[in-house]
């Protein structure tokens, strides 16, 4: 099989290396398309993902896959069935000379089936990070919709750990597929008012379209200045989606004293963290976990009844082949959401 690998040099390259081998509580699988993440993949890519450190690494963590064999003890998983995040070297180990940068870029993967482990008397994976996040996808999903949901429910279930936002007025820092979903999901929620702040003045159209009543150009404008004339007591929440510490000062600027400022984005530099002992106690710091297995069902079940725009946020698709250019679309930010064919 073929997968895509990022070098010691920090190089993308395809390829080949032999398959899994399936064990017992595994299901070998085809994996048909890899969403490209714009915050992991190219932090592994650029050496500075904060919880991966080792190369060459087998790329790629939101894999959508079709099970073709079982293994003796698989209850969970049926041949045929969609699964979420198959990977070809599983997270956390290495072989073929090869760690696991999550794995998913590969044409063969494997799941897991750490329902029947448990109900065999091995808990080992119960809470295991990749397992848990290793499910069926419902039936009637199509792959863009199956790989698009896994981004989706990150940010759903991200949000879920903040105040209800109902009839809150909500500032998303951020345009790309994470600030987007983020707003989409507020306003889903019963937000009185959606601002999204972002330096590109199409991204900021599609979010007009899609979720935000107002946006605007940090480029252009002062966020600040601008929100405050509506807003002079400050906002109640903000999302900070873009994993950079300017975020965090555009977002104390705007809160209300008691308002929330909720971090998703993935820090990018080291002094990001510094910046929070800034963050005034009467301000709720708040940085959840995304499960996006708590929400993956219901977000397709969003999709197949029209209420999410798929196209509107999956926009590209390559061959696996092809990954240099879609790799360098994304980087470019051509891309809100894109993924790999293999």
């Amino acid at each position: 099989m073929k997968g895509l690998i990022v070098t010691a040099d920090h190089k993308l390259q395809l390829q080949g290396l032999p398959e899994p081998k399936i064990g017992p509580y595994d299901a070998l699988v085809k994996i048909r398309a890899c969403g490209i993440c714009s915050t992991t993949d190219r932090e592994i890519i650029k050496g500075r993902q904060p919880y991966h450190s080792v190369y060459p690494c087998l790329l790629g963590h939101e894999a959508i896959g079709e099970v073709v064999k079982l293994g003796e003890k698989v209850r969970t998983f049926k041949v045929g069935d969609l699964v979420t995040r198959p990977n070809g070297i599983w997270p956390g180990t290495q072989r073929d000379g090869l760690a696991s940068g999550w794995g998913g870029f590969a044409q063969v993967g494997l799941v897991r089936d750490r329902r029947a482990m448990e109900a065999d008397g091995d808990p080992s994976l119960v809470n295991d990070y990749t397992a848990l996040r290793q499910n069926r996808v419902p039936a009637g999903a199509t792959i863009k919709q199956a790989v698009l949901a896994i981004a989706l429910a990150e940010t759903s279930s991200w949000l879920r750990h903040a105040p209800s936002v109902a009839g809150q007025t909500v500032c998303v820092g951020g345009t790309g597929i994470a600030g987007l979903s983020i707003a989409f999901w507020c306003k889903l929620a019963g937000a009185k008012r959606v601002i999204i702040l972002g330096r590109r003045d199409e991204r900021l159209k599609i979010a007009r379209d899609i979720a935000a009543d107002q946006t605007i150009n940090v480029t252009q404008s002062d966020p600040a200045e601008i929100i405050r004339k509506e807003f002079p007591a400050g906002i109640d929440l903000y999302c900070e989606a873009v994993g950079q510490k300017d975020q965090l000062r555009i977002g104390l600027s705007l809160l209300k004293s008691g308002g929330t400022l909720a971090v998703y984005g993935v820090p990018t530099d080291q002094h990001y963290e510094l910046h929070w002992k800034w963050i005034p106690g009467d301000i709720r710091l708040m940085q959840p976990p995304a499960e996006e297995h708590v929400d993956y069902d219901w977000v397709i079940d969003l999709m197949r009844r029209g209420i999410i725009p798929v196209d509107k946020l999956l926009t590209h698709s390559w061959p696996l082949e092809q990954f240099q250019t879609a790799f360098d679309a994304v980087a470019g930010g051509d891309v809100i959401k894109g993924m790999l064919e293999l």
